[in-house]
Order: structure tokens, then sequence, then C-alpha cells
């Protein structure tokens, strides 16, 4: 037992090591998109659990973190590790890019780890939230007949139901396009107009400009970038391959033109990436099943329902709230962004006084009702069974851990047989969740929002003869920075009154509000005892909210034409002062005003760096390029002789033009470089190379967002708002500006010497 106790420990150990890793790389405010412990199926039906799960831009990530003794084939048996395999095959099988490292990799090789993760993920990545346990968006297929008021009409009745997305379908003429303009037009939201052709965008913008008079319209295809019109008309290629151009929220109705094209990749990451509150498709298919699997295909693909919209248009059940305050003080529990230290948090809920309240409050108000009550570990889930079998309820405590036959037994049992309580530890099974569940028991503290809104989706489904589901929100004492979620503070909503909706159709909430304004008790609340007219003001600070909107010191970095260690030196000194800092265990993570950056980069004379005046920057670095030793005009001169048209090098190109480069210097007998270069040794090893040449010169081009690794391991490219605008001109004078400075830079080296 003690040995189990010990692997678990030390995978926990290596886990937290990996959050604080990927928090150095990409900010401690991102590591709200890793998804702990997020579980799937393999292919043979057998329930799994992912270490973290992440959607980085349009692909699903899976990383898992291997203690030695849980994951080596010479430290497990040869049946564990085979099934590690199977599980790791049926992920890619599923379309899951997945990375492993292993505990002695976090620990003794952090920098490699770190190069890693940008390597894989990318200097800037688009990280998402899961979104599969959300409703899909609701939509419909209608043909446009000879009368356009007619599909008008039948648009706003769609957005009157709250759905979301409509395809259109015509065989012929223009009555498509002119529908979904006057329909953009009516909404009066910021449209995006896509097609496959420069031609269908072109006649889209002539059509705008005759039908929506007084609205600025751009286009975005080809060398236009005209992004900031209220309606911009774009080719699908032009915009799915700079998406980096728009917020995902920026436009409020798009359109999409020939939509049976959609199954494309490009489509599919433009549905992915934008939130609309209306998506149109425009199709000639005649075929309704066609349009039904193009509608489905959408509704896979589109951002889905948020919670708060589905209930609101009843498409999940309204949620009823009591908190319930617990005393406990996990103030001083270790946390990383998501995860609280788990020896830490075990220590201090698992205790008698706060079990008694779970089941007392079980037994008070709800007894008899099929309840979910999440707990914090195996061990607290199976106390909380045991207590309440005690007391005569049928309960039992589930896990991922179990055989998958024992666990589907006991979630069988509970939906249609005698067992009337779960005591859960984790998500279950991949999407399960029970109709019949009435009521959620947030007994487990957590700081992911995703897993908080996936645990409250086990009990939002319908049911005949279900109308609410009621969710008790267990309260402890906690500091500004460690506080979990509940469903107040989730929605903020920052007064509570026990049992009120916290999420419900508008009709119903202000009925209620009627009731008890004048005094009437809903007859819900004459089962429970609470007292309704009791308000509490919630503490609704969160710092992921603070900083949703600040500058990260990472990205204070990138903003700027300076190098990493001069802001971190400046924040030392006190010459920069941080608007908002987290403190995260032994570490500070420091944010910024955007306009606090911008004053800083006055006061020290620092430029600000965009992707309009990348190439600008760029250029008057290499016309003013400082260097202590040659390396830098040689890794410029190495990246454009080798550039495929992506503007991508192999690094063994860059190694063997720097090993070529130096020696061919020796053969000449000329100064090779300074007396502590590598490359003054007879036959530098190539791996020693390739570091000095990641380290030194390509660093500050990193830095500077001039180059960086590819997602293909073997290579470094440039900038792609760069290279797409440098000339072949421009691409001669810095290949001849490289052989001047270096000319320059050994005539003095030679003098010194």
């Amino acid at each position: 037992m003690g040995a189990k106790k010990d692997s678990f420990y030390l995978q926990s150990v290596a886990e937290d090591l990996f959050i604080e890793i990927f928090s150095e790389v990409f900010g401690v405010e991102k590591t709200k998109y890793l998804f702990y412990q997020y579980p799937v199926v393999d292919i043979y039906g057998r329930s799994r659990f992912i270490d973290f799960a992440l959607e980085c831009g349009f692909e699903k990530i899976a990383i898992e973190i291997d203690g030695e003794r849980f994951h080596s084939p010479y430290k497990i048996n040869e049946s564990k590790y085979f099934d590690d395999l199977t599980k790791q095959n049926s992920l890619i099988y599923q379309n899951w890019k997945v990375y492993r490292w292993a505990y002695k990799q976090l620990k003794d090789q952090r920098e490699k780890v770190k190069d890693e993760l940008l390597t894989f993920l990318g200097e800037l990545p688009y990280f998402r939230e899961f979104e599969e346990f959300l409703p899909k968006q609701k939509g419909k297929v209608f043909e446009l007949k000879t009368h356009q008021q007619e599909a008008l009409k039948n648009l706003e009745e769609m957005r009157r139901r709250g759905e979301t997305i409509a395809l259109l379908y015509h065989a012929t003429g223009t009555g498509k396009t002119v529908t979904a303009i006057t329909d953009a037009k009516n909404l009066g939201l910021r449209t995006l107009f896509l097609a496959h052709t420069k031609e269908l965008v072109y006649q889209a913008k002539n059509k705008f400009l005759e039908l929506w008079p007084g609205k600025t319209v751009g286009l975005f295809l080809e060398d236009k970038r005209e992004k900031d019109s209220y309606i911009v008309c774009g080719s699908v290629q032009s915009v799915s391959q700079n998406l980096e151009y728009f917020y995902p929220e920026d436009f409020g109705y798009l359109i999409i033109d020939e939509a049976h094209h959609s199954a494309a990749d490009t489509y599919r990451k433009i549905l992915g990436y934008f939130k609309p509150k209306f998506t149109l498709g425009l199709t000639a298919t005649p075929e309704r099943m066609d349009g039904e699997n193009i509608l489905e295909m959408f509704k896979n693909v589109a951002h889905k329902l948020d919670l708060k919209t589905a209930v609101e248009i009843g498409e999940l059940v309204p949620i009823r709230c009591i908190r319930v305050k617990t005393n406990v003080d996990i103030s001083d529990v270790r946390f990383n962004g998501i995860k609280y230290n788990s020896q830490d948090l075990e220590s201090k809920i698992f205790i008698p006084e706060r079990n008694k309240i779970i089941v007392e409050t079980y037994l008070n108000y709800v007894k008899n009702k099929k309840t979910v009550i999440f707990c914090a570990s195996v061990k607290h889930a199976e106390e909380i069974a045991k207590l309440l079998q005690e007391k005569g309820v049928n309960a039992k405590a589930v896990s991922g851990k179990m055989s998958s036959t024992e666990r589907n037994n006991i979630l069988k049992e509970y939906e249609y047989g005698s067992v009337d309580v779960l005591c859960a530890c984790d998500l279950l099974n991949e999407g399960w969740d029970s109709p019949r569940t009435e009521v959620l028991f947030m007994a487990r503290p957590t700081m992911s929002k995703t897993i908080y809104l996936q645990q409250l989706g086990r009990g939002t489904r319908k049911a005949p003869g279900k109308e609410y589901l009621l969710v008790f929100d267990f309260i402890d004492n906690a500091n500004l920075f460690n506080m979990p979620l509940s469903l107040h503070r989730l929605f903020k909503i920052d007064k509570y009154r026990p049992l009120e909706y916290v999420l419900a159709p508008e009709d119903l909430k202000k009925q209620e509000d009627k009731m008890l304004m004048v005094g009437e008790k809903p007859a819900v609340y004459l089962d429970f005892p609470v007292e309704v007219t009791d308000y509490e003001y919630v503490e609704l600070f969160n710092w992921q909210d603070k900083v949703s909107n600040m500058v990260s010191q990472l990205e204070f970095v990138r903003m700027v034409d300076v190098q990493s260690e001069t802001i971190a030196r400046y924040i030392r000194e006190g010459k920069i002062i941080p608007d908002f800092q987290v403190p995260v265990g032994s570490k500070t993570f420091n944010y910024f005003e955007k306009e606090t950056v911008h004053r800083y980069a006055r006061q020290y004379g620092w430029k600000i760096i965009t992707q309009e005046n990348l190439k600008e920057i760029f250029l008057e670095m290499v016309k003013k390029m400082d260097m202590s030793y040659s390396y830098k005009p040689v890794l410029l001169k190495a990246m454009l002789t080798h550039a495929d048209e992506q503007g991508r090098v192999l690094l063994e190109d860059v190694v063997n033009y720097f090993l070529k480069f130096y020696e061919d210097r020796r053969q000449k007998g000329l100064v090779v470089e300074k007396k502590n270069s590598i490359y003054c040794q007879e036959n530098p090893p190539r791996n020693e190379v390739l570091r000095n040449i990641l380290a030194n010169p390509f660093k500050r081009f990193e830095d500077m967002r001039i180059m960086r690794k590819a997602k293909d391991l073997e290579y470094i490219e440039f900038n792609p708002h760069i290279w797409r605008k440098l000339t072949v001109d421009e691409k001669d004078w810095i290949l001849s500006w490289c052989d001047q400075k270096l000319e320059e830079y050994f005539s003095k080296l030679k003098d010194e010497g």
C-alpha cells in the first residue's frame, strides 16, 4: 500500500512540475486551457484518462507525463506496458497529437522541455477551451422560394427560438446572396462574408455596397488586408491562413457562400475560430439530405452553445443553487494555476467535520433524489459513500480507476436501479451524463472552469418530470488567488439568495422574482429549510479574469524590440513596475496594462512591434546590427541561402552552413573567431554547434519575433509576416550587407589580435 501511495505522489509531483514549466513558457494565465485527467475511450471501448488535454489551434493535443515506474518497460510488467501502447495508439487513431515527457526530463532537462513545448505548440499558440460537453448550436435547412421576404421571416423566427445556424439553398440565381445581405443588415452586426473564389468575393463586395450603404466594406484576399471594415468580404484561403488578424468575437454575422465546400479543413478552421451570433451557409445543392449533412457539419465544427444560452433557450434544465459554508480553511493550499497540490488539499478537506456536513446536507435537503457528489479523491469518495451507507442511503463510490465493467454496472444501477447517490472523484466516463440526476454536490474544490462546467454538465440534461437541477456549492475559506469556483463566481453573480435560479429562461426568473417581491414563496421553496429573504454578497474576484485583458511579461518581451533579459533586469531593478502580480508557489507572474507597456516603450526609446511594422523593424535591426560575435550575419546568410517558399530552413542545413563558413576561413588562414568560440576548435561536435546557433544568434531573432522554431522539429523559419513581405531586392541587400558587416567584424578582430 505504501509503494502505491508513493507512486501516486511521484506522479502528482511530475504533473505539478509539467504545469510549472508550461506556465513559464506560455504564462500562468494560459494554464486554464490545460484539462487535467481528461476522460477518453480507447478503440476497445475502455475508459482512459489523458494526463493533460489541450486544444491548440484546431488540433487536439494529448500530453502524457511518465513517472519512472509508471510507463518504462523496464520498471513495469509487460502487460501494463502494452496497455499504455494501446492507449497511445488509440489516441493517434482518434486524431490526437500525443506528446510525452518523463519525470527525469522535467526535473533535469527543464530548458530542453521548454524548447520542445515551444516547437510543438508554437511561440504564440491559439489555445481553446474544451467544449464537447456543451450542446451543439441549433439550426435549420430551408429552400429559398420566390419571395425572399418569407426567407427573412424564417431566419428572424429561428433567432427568436435561439437557433444560431442556418443553411439556405437555391438552385439558380443570386437570390441567396441578396437574402443573406438583407438579413445581415436587419441584424445590424459586423459581418464576415466568405467565398472560395476571387470573383465571388468581389461580387459580394459590390452587392454589400449596393444594399447596405453607410457601412464600410473591405476586402481580405491576396495582398488586401482591410480587416477593420464593418463588412469584410474575404477568400476562405486568405482568412484561414491569417486568423491571427482577427479576434474570435470580431463578427456578429458569418456568411459562407458555396457552403457545400465546407468539409474542407480551411472552412472547418474558420467555423471553429469565430464566435458569431449567427452563421448562414449558402449553397446551390438542391437535395435535402445533402443540406442536412452540411448543416450537421456546421454544428459539429462551430463553437458550441455556452451553458448560459443553452439554459435560457430551454435546451437544458434551469439551475438552482444552495451555498454551504464549511469553515474549512484552504487559503494556504498550494496551487499552480489550475490544480491544487493533491497532498495539501487532501489534508485540509478530508476531515470528519467537512464530511459530516456533506452527508447531513444530503439527508436534510435532498434525501432519495438522484445525486452525484464530486469528491476530491478516490479515498474521499469512498469515505462519503460509506458514511451515507451507514445512514441507510444506497450510495456507491465510482472512479475512472475501477475496471470498466464494475464502473458501468454501478452507473447502470444508478440510472435505472436502486443506487441513489454516486460519489465520484473524476468525470466518470467520457460523455457520461444522467438525465435522471436532479442534484449535484460540488464538494471537490477546483479552480478549473472546464472541470467545473464538465461536472455541471452531468446533471443539466432534460428528463420527464425534472423541473430543474439543484447544485450545492460547498464553500471553503480561501485566499484571493486560490479561491475555488462556484456557480456564482463562474457566472459573475454577486448576490446570492438560497435556492434561487442561477440560470433559467428569462420569463421563469422574472415570474419567481415577482412572487418573492410581494412576499409569496414559490411552491419549490416549501420543501426546503432555507430562508429566502437572506441575501449574501459573493466575492467575485478572479485573477484569471483580471489578467485576461492584460499583457504578461512574456508578451511584453514580444511587443518591444529589446531582449527578455533586459525586461527582467528592469523589473528586478524597479525601473519597470508591474500593474498586477500573481503569486504561484515560489514564483510571481507579472502583468501590465497595454498603456503601461506603451509608456515604458516611450520612456526607454523602444519600438512597439506589430505585424504591420515587423518587416521594417527587422530591416532596421539588420542595418544597425550589433555584433559580439560573427554569428548573426552568418545565420541570416544561412537562412536566406536555404529558405524554401515558406521561409523555412532545415536545421541540418544551417549547421552545415556554419561549419563550412568557419572551416573555409580556417583553410584560407583567416581569423576564424574569438578564441573562446566553439568554431576555433577543429571539427566541433555538430550537437554543440546546433546548441550554439539556437542559444546565440537565433534566440535574439526569436525574442523579437523575427524567427521561430517550426512545428516540424527539424526546421526553423522566418516569421511569415516578414517573409511574405520581403522583396527579392531586400533579400539581396541583406546578403550583401551581411558580407560587409562580416568584413568589418573580422578586420577589427584581426587588428585587435
